[in-house]
């Protein structure tokens, strides 16, 4: 009865440990031993997206992932991130990882929201 407990409560609790993972790794398949170019901006931020919206889907967990990354060429100044939202504090949730190399600042977040 408790692993079926245990099993249920995952289905509804967002695993931030498994999304930071899955977030870190693909920052890292993306930007390690790049440097800053304006022009691989996009293409960049688009490949950080939409591989983590794959490796988030292939969790198959019943919720809709949203996805953003910021990056900023490494030149002294800071990068912050801040958020605010309306959702169910229970059920929904977000994870942000900051990645940096010699030349960028990435911080790619990602907001996960239950389906009812």
């Amino acid at each position: 009865m408790a692993d079926e407990i245990e099993e249920d409560s995952d289905e509804v609790t967002l695993n931030s440990d498994r999304i930071t993972e899955i977030i870190d790794e693909v920052m890292k398949a993306t930007l390690n031993n790049m440097t800053w170019n304006s022009k691989k901006v996009e293409p960049w931020t688009n490949g950080i997206i939409e591989h983590c919206l794959k490796r988030l889907a292939e969790m198959k967990k019943p919720f809709k992932y949203i996805v953003t990354a910021v990056l900023m060429q490494k030149t002294g100044a800071g990068l912050h991130s801040a958020f605010t939202a309306y959702w169910d504090n229970s059920a929904d949730g977000i994870c942000s990882v900051p990645y940096e190399n010699e030349t960028i600042h990435c911080i790619t977040t990602v907001y996960g929201l239950k389906l009812d």
